[in-house]
């Protein structure tokens, strides 16, 4: 058997209420070049993320989210951070 690629999932917490869950995605023994991402808040997603290894990021909330300005921008530094450690 042949494998062509794996498929890995990954979470993590930023608060009690809120956390990411990442999908990771590789072909062989090369490293990993994207990601995705569920935000999800209290069981709900609430928006979306994605990185590239060659910088490309993507991120997106729904219309009501339901996210503080400061969640916000714990959750993308979380997902950028994340990214960081997997890219490396």
């Amino acid at each position: 058997m042949n494998i062509t690629a794996t498929n890995s999932t990954a979470s993590t917490k930023v608060t009690d209420a809120i956390r990411i869950k990442y999908r990771i995605s590789t072909r062989g023994t090369e490293a990993v070049k994207d990601i995705t991402a569920e935000i999800i808040k209290d069981e709900t997603t609430v928006g979306f993320f994605n990185a590239s290894r060659n910088g490309v990021t993507g991120f997106s909330l729904h219309e009501d989210h339901g996210l503080t300005s400061e969640e916000v921008k714990k959750v993308f530094q979380t997902a950028i951070d994340d990214c960081s450690e997997v890219f490396k």
